[in-house]
């Protein structure tokens, strides 16, 4: 019984995982979509090109560690899913 429920345990992590991951794609996707609109208004606060510009990379790049981490972490689950189920099937 206990087996079971950390199969399910796992499972449950690795669903998580998953869908923290598909949030994070989605965030880095409204990012780059709202590129023109992001470099517009921190223009439009008095921000130089450069610095508004510099600003954006610094948010793609904070875009694109999470959504590393969070596929890196969906991927461990995963891996931990797999194990749980081999041990579960001994």
């Amino acid at each position: 019984m206990i087996e079971q429920s950390q199969v399910e345990l796992t499972k449950s992590f690795w669903e998580q995982s998953k869908a923290a991951a598909q949030q994070a794609h989605e965030a880095w996707g409204m990012v780059m979509k709202s590129q023109k609109a992001i470099l517009e208004s921190m223009r439009g606060a008095g921000l130089p090109f450069s610095l508004a510009a510099d600003q954006y990379d610094k948010l793609i790049e904070f875009q694109a560690q999470q959504y590393k981490a969070t596929l890196d972490y969906m991927e461990k689950m995963a891996s931990d899913f797999q194990h749980q189920l081999a041990k579960h099937k001994k």
